[in-house]
């Protein structure tokens, strides 16, 4: 689970996943989203699953079994469940809501106060600014919080911990100041990879999180 994955698709799908009421900030996700699928190329392996054998998938060909052994519907609903990420690979999008899901149960651990105080205080330094020196302030907050101590969660991982409080801390930002939310997502997105891509190697890829 979780190959052709990447960070920017994870983070996403842990913001979308996630209630929220603020609809500049879900406008923000969807632009996010639409901005991600406009920078993947054409995927000529997904392509040709789908043109391939698309003359089977007739309503009245469910559960058909091919000469190959498979099933026409097992080819539609992989085809369903795929999309492509902006590197050419196929994004498994029940594979990503279910490693978004594993986060978010981390963070509904956190203490929501501590988050919005490292947020209030990361986007009072992002305005004085360049956009540039973002993925610098976020470490720094994210690395304040690390050694202050997050109570309840000394069971997971320091990484994974680390990756989920930049997961929140973007998601606080963007529902609080939506415009600051692309640019921060590139940032976060930035940090992650720079800071925690061998954690996330080690559990063998973003399906181990």
């Amino acid at each position: 689970m979780g190959e052709g994955i990447t960070t920017p698709w994870i983070l996403l799908t842990f913001l979308q996943d996630q209630k929220c009421s603020n609809q500049e900030y879900k406008k923000e996700l969807d632009t996010l989203e639409n901005e991600l699928n406009k920078k993947r190329p054409v995927i000529s392996n997904y392509s040709s699953l789908w043109s391939n054998n698309q003359e089977h998938f007739s309503d009245g060909d469910d559960g058909e079994l091919q000469t190959d052994g498979h099933f026409c519907s097992d080819i539609r609903n992989i085809c369903r469940e795929m999309q492509p990420d902006v590197q050419g690979n196929a994004v498994d999008v029940g594979a990503a809501r279910q490693i978004a899901a594993n986060l978010i149960e981390i963070a509904d651990q956190l203490n929501q106060s501590v988050v919005s105080r490292a947020s209030d205080n990361l986007v009072r330094r992002m305005q004085t600014r360049i956009s540039q020196d973002w993925t610098g302030l976020l470490s720094s907050e994210v690395e304040r919080l690390m050694w202050q101590g997050i109570p309840g969660l000394q069971q997971f991982p320091q990484e994974k911990v680390m990756l989920t409080l930049t997961m929140v801390l973007v998601q606080n930002i963007g529902v609080h100041a939506p415009t600051l939310l692309r640019s921060f997502f590139s940032t976060a997105v930035q940090y992650i990879n720079e800071n925690l891509q061998n954690f996330i190697r080690d559990q063998g890829g973003w399906g181990g999180i």
